[in-house]
């Protein structure tokens, strides 16, 4: 017993202002997702730092990989944004990205 870890469930994410969907497979991050399917999401660190990878949750679940509140103030978690980089699906979600946004700092 506990000798073998659950595989990750596969889960979709849709891009509710492009209707892109695509597929979150094997526990990866959403945004590695999102480059693995071809979408051009912004991003620059890939560790959580920066901020260029938000998104605003609009459906479902995530598990933040690190805690968001380093990068994202208090009024941005307040209104769902989360960081695609830190982000692991729990469920099937529904995300708002802006493409034009850049680094916080």
């Amino acid at each position: 017993m506990g000798l073998f870890k659950k595989k990750p469930k596969d889960f979709k994410a849709t891009i509710a202002n492009t209707g892109e969907t695509f597929d979150v497979t094997g526990g990866i991050n959403l945004l590695q997702a999102a480059l693995n399917a071809g979408i051009k999401w912004p991003h620059d660190c890939r560790v959580g730092s920066c901020g260029t990878c938000r998104c605003l949750l609009k459906e479902g679940k995530v598990k933040p990989l690190n805690d968001f509140s380093y990068v994202l103030d208090k009024e941005m978690l307040d209104n769902g944004m989360i960081l695609a980089c830190q982000a692991r699906l729990q469920s099937d979600i529904t995300v708002e990205v802006d493409f034009e946004q850049g680094a916080l700092r």
